[in-house]
């Protein structure tokens, strides 16, 4: 007994110490620096996630565990062939061109209209409470402004015809009547991917801060 209440204090002091070390940042801290803070933790994650799409995002690893089934199953058979990994090329152009200028703009616009008391919930939220409440804020939003202008992209780089070429007979399979359009299944894969990606890029800044106001907030 006395064994288990030794154990007991133990494990609830260490619970107490590491309690006081994540958040002695965020003690006392005015709801305007914690809404700094998460403006730059936020503006650091969208940065670093939207520099992804300037290569072969469709072979990121972050993004192909976040794309949509019939999305991956597009992009596998693709990439079994010459013309394939043509039209894949065709694809992480569009996404490229499409999507930072489209993301950048909306979540930029998003991050600036967190409320200040909301800002400390958002920093004390988890390792990737800050992202999860813009992806619920904005994420629908984003879909729709992402769609138009990747379904553009597609259209004037050819990447449309291209992938309906390369898939030849199993295009109807995968494209067909009552399935997601190819502008759909990229739109879906964009957003979740870029938001997983954010994630990822929060959880690093919060363990190994960077930004000066963060590292004050965050630092150990």
């Amino acid at each position: 007994m006395k064994k288990f209440l030794s154990l007991l204090l133990i494990l609830s002091v260490t619970v107490m110490t590491q309690s006081c070390n994540v958040s002695k940042g965020l003690a006392g801290i005015s709801p305007e620096k914690a809404l700094t803070g998460v403006q730059a933790l936020l503006g650091g994650a969208s940065s670093s996630a939207l520099k992804g799409f300037a290569g072969n995002i469709l072979k990121n690893e972050v993004m192909q565990k976040a794309m949509p089934k019939g999305l991956s199953t597009i992009t596998n058979l693709l990439g079994n062939s010459s013309q394939g990994n043509k039209a894949l090329d065709l694809l992480n152009g569009a996404l490229g061109s499409a999507v930072p200028g489209v993301a950048a703009s909306l979540l930029g616009n998003a991050t600036k209209g967190i409320a200040a008391s909301d800002a400390l919930s958002l920093l004390k939220g988890g390792d990737t409470g800050a992202t999860d409440f813009l992806k619920k804020a904005a994420g629908s939003k984003l879909t729709a402004a992402l769609l138009p202008a990747i379904t553009q992209k597609l259209t004037e780089n050819g990447g449309l015809k291209a992938i309906t070429s390369a898939l030849g007979g199993q295009a109807s399979n995968l494209l067909g009547e009552g399935k997601p359009s190819l502008a759909d299944l990229l739109t879906s894969g964009a957003a979740d991917g870029l938001f997983a990606m954010m994630g990822n890029a929060e959880k690093a800044e919060r363990a190994n801060p960077t930004d000066p106001v963060l590292k004050e907030l965050f630092g150990k």
